[in-house]
């Protein structure tokens, strides 16, 4: 069934063009493997359920699915922009993107069962072990079992660890290189770093998610205290827009520097994009493909985010989106600096004032509401040729598309964005509102507990890889006679 989801949608892997089932074949494969074993597994538990050695191996082989499964579903995560794409393009019916969610659910709830079932099967070995030392206590001949059940209980628990382990290097790799891009030590790194463990434990992003965006923010030149306030904004605008969160960081950090705007403002220009998003026919991360284009020469202008989003939300209504939008609207600005003439049989000859008395730059809103007025009287004809004179060729399809907006459509958008606090919250908590946004929440905290163990066992860790980096190093200086005799001697005792 997964394979039917699925078929017949392709994605770009390490440069190529493959099948998404074919990417996913070897994973699928040591699923279906694990998944046979465990079968048979279960079918002998069945005859006798208190069966250590059963049980020992149905709890690893359980700790090899999850991995696999988890595997799997950050392969899908990692393909879904692409998905995503050919859909909106054009490229993907519904009905394959609708089945390709649904793999990403499944899976999802597969990973949950997994974890839950694991859980039970290690608590049944736990009450199994308890048991064997209590008699071992009363001088009982269970010595013997006790330590082998001691061994079947390890295993799965070592399994876990492992994965503890990797899980807060990952992790502790990412904050590692906002320190390095940001410059925090001691206590400030510390804030970070307990910031992204806090955004991993209770959103639908994980705590190396959040790393990664607070990375962006780091480039950005984001001091610590403005990255612990701002990233809270940014996550909620990519849950609300479905947008990945280190892209959605990568927008937001870029677009306030381009208007003069500072980390604080991070809360409230992430709900103009949310609101400007939910209310025209674009979404986030093609406005920021147009905000890279446009937002530099508004924010030189004095031109407020409001009205630049307002501008580019009636662009995206008549179908002008993402880069095209983005020099449209640059063009737009610049060439919209001085007093703008316009003429027309009915209208007669219009100037309209781009500049304040003192020099500064009248509003967006205030220049193009004028603009308007002035372009709904004039000919079809007359609008085309005002238009290109006004802002040549390339931009003036995405000007006339401002000009002829409907003052309903204006103010709906402007309403919207003008009011538009609390919005990417709001629509983030509707987005999670369901079972797969609260799968999503379950497995990042699921990571969250993964970096608490890893954490606690990390110091025991690191003294024994500084202990065998300390013995390699007195190997390697020894001169080879002596070396290669201890290796001889290493690999004997080994083989006894």
């Amino acid at each position: 069934m997964a394979k039917s989801r699925i078929s017949g949608i392709t994605i770009q892997l390490n440069g190529d063009t493959t099948g998404l089932s074919k990417s996913l074949e070897s994973v699928n494969k040591t699923i279906k493997n694990t998944q046979s074993q465990l079968k048979d597994v279960e079918k002998l538990l069945k005859i006798d359920p208190s069966n250590t050695e059963l049980l020992a191996q149905k709890q690893t082989l359980l700790t090899e699915k999850i991995t696999a499964t988890k595997e799997k579903l950050d392969a899908l995560n990692a393909a879904e922009k692409q998905v995503r794409d050919q859909f909106e393009n054009g490229d993907l019916g519904a009905d394959k993107y609708e089945a390709f969610r649904r793999e990403i659910i499944a899976t999802e709830q597969e990973l949950v069962n997994l974890a839950r079932e694991a859980a039970n099967a290690n608590e049944t070995l736990s009450k199994i072990d308890e048991a064997g030392k209590s008699l071992e206590n009363i001088g009982n001949k269970m010595t013997s079992v006790g330590s082998t059940l001691t061994e079947k209980v390890t295993k799965p628990i070592i399994g876990i660890g492992k994965a503890a382990v990797e899980t807060t290097a990952n992790f502790d790799e990412g904050m590692s290189k906002v320190a390095a891009i940001s410059g925090a030590t001691g206590e400030d790194f510390d804030a970070l770093r307990e910031k992204a463990r806090e955004m991993g434990a209770k959103t639908k992003f994980s705590a190396s998610e959040a790393a990664d965006a607070l990375s962006y923010m780091a480039m950005a030149g984001w001091k610590t205290s403005d990255m612990i306030d701002g990233i809270e904004g940014i996550m909620s605008l990519a849950a609300a827009s479905g947008e990945d969160l280190a892209s959605t960081s990568d927008i937001v950090t870029d677009a306030l520097t381009a208007f003069g705007l500072s980390a604080k403002d991070s809360a409230h220009f992430a709900d103009i994009l949310a609101a400007a998003s939910s209310n025209s026919n674009t979404n986030v991360s093609m406005m920021g493909e147009t905000f890279k284009y446009a937002a530099p020469v508004a924010g030189a202008l004095g031109y407020s985010a409001e009205d630049t989003a307002v501008a580019i939300g009636l662009m995206a209504n008549s179908g002008i989106k993402a880069s095209q939008a983005g020099t449209s609207l640059r063009k737009m600005f610049t060439e919209l600096t001085g007093d703008i003439e316009i003429t027309g049989s009915q209208l007669g000859d219009v100037t309209i004032q781009t500049a304040n008395a003192d020099g500064t730059m009248r509003s967006l809103s205030d220049i193009l509401s004028d603009c308007r007025a002035a372009f709904s009287q004039l000919t079809e004809s007359e609008q085309a040729s005002t238009a290109e004179a006004l802002v040549g060729k390339t931009a003036m399809s995405g000007f006339l598309a401002v000009m002829n907006a409907s003052e309903a459509d204006v103010n709906k958008l402007s309403d919207a964005i003008y009011n538009c606090d609390g919005m990417s919250e709001q629509m983030a908590e509707t987005m999670q509102d369901n079972l797969s946004g609260q799968l999503q929440i379950l497995h990042s905290a699921l990571e969250e507990l993964y970096i608490q163990i890893g954490d606690a066992l990390m110091p025991t860790i690191r003294n024994i890889v500084s202990h065998v980096q300390d013995f390699v190093l007195w190997l390697q200086n020894l001169d080879e006679g002596t070396r290669n005799a201890i290796i001889r001697i290493g690999l004997f005792v080994a083989a006894l």
